[in-house]
């Protein structure tokens, strides 16, 4: 039967909405699809981070500033936690009762029942003071494996072969591929700072971190470095270092071990000390510029950059 041009019209008119119909659902659908199949992976990795085992956790309330020892955990019941066990405080990151050198200090409140992570705690040995301040070092040899919370002793090695601890047992608070972050004294800024103006100086020298093996079990080596007799005195004379510092180094200072290794293999290098260590500062401010621009740049459009007024 021969259609009319309306009737025709109207038929061609529902195919077309028929058809754009199925082409719209087919791509809501499909983008259904995708995101259930997105939020399904979100939920697998989310789920190979959660952890169900039984864990370390607090046995009563500890207050911010509370002396924190192995008795004050013990394996509580099974818990999830996307937190990596790893991070998690355990008694071999505790001392017992009557090891005070290596009592830790809880800097937050953390009620009983709850984990403590490695973050959450500093050892009363490393108590911070007035003096500690937080310093960026890009001129450091650092080990491939360097990563945040590791412990390393800062060590000069003279090309003699004589390899001497300058500043023992620092926690990395943070590191890239070359710079790392550490919270140092007073006396200790002075110690490096020595330490790195001669490392430039000496030809063949190395100023570089190594790792403990098992920082939790292991104390902290003594220092061997001396600084020359200048920064020595000024160390004596600064207000801002504390007498049990002064004291500590002033009691291992020997001016003739001093003078008979470093002064002598400073010797040959004294006429061009000065440029040596004005070029080496000058790659330290440039490599710095470099990277606080690049962390500027990646703070733009987040928030606002500038001055407080």
């Amino acid at each position: 039967m021969a259609m009319n041009p309306m009737q025709r019209r109207a038929r061609n008119s529902f195919l077309i909405g028929f058809l754009v119909a199925l082409i719209v659902m087919a791509v809501v659908v499909l983008l259904l699809v995708n995101k259930l199949k997105d939020e399904q992976s979100k939920y697998a990795a989310l789920d190979a981070k959660i952890m169900k085992n039984t864990i370390y956790v607090t046995t009563r309330d500890l207050n911010s500033g509370d002396i924190v020892t192995s008795s004050d955990i013990d394996l509580g019941p099974e818990i999830i936690t996307t937190v990596p066990e790893s991070e998690i405080v355990s008694p071999v990151d505790l001392a017992d009762e009557e090891d005070e050198d290596k009592r830790a200090i809880i800097r937050v409140d953390v009620p009983a029942g709850q984990i403590i992570t490695k973050d959450m705690i500093e050892l009363q040995s490393e108590k911070t003071t007035n003096s500690d301040r937080i310093a960026e070092y890009n001129m450091f040899i650092l080990p491939s494996t360097l990563k945040n919370g590791d412990y390393i002793d800062i060590r000069l090695l003279l090309p003699s072969g004589k390899d001497y601890i300058v500043l023992p047992k620092k926690r990395v608070l943070g590191c890239n591929a070359t710079t790392i972050w550490l919270k140092v004294t007073e006396d200790e800024i002075l110690l490096l700072n020595n330490a790195i103006v001669e490392s430039y100086t000496i030809s063949g020298s190395k100023l570089y971190a190594s790792l403990y093996a098992e920082a939790g079990l292991q104390d902290a080596a003594t220092s061997t470095y001396l600084p020359s007799a200048d920064v020595m005195a000024l160390i004596i004379k600064d207000p801002n270092i504390l007498n049990e510092a002064k004291m500590g180094l002033n009691s291992r200072y020997d001016l003739d071990t001093r003078v008979s290794t470093f002064d002598a293999a400073l010797e040959p290098y004294k006429s061009t000390q000065d440029s040596i260590v004005a070029s080496k500062n000058s790659e330290e401010v440039s490599s710095i510029r470099s990277a606080r621009q690049g962390f500027v740049s990646s703070l733009e459009g987040t928030e606002e950059i500038g001055y407080d007024r």
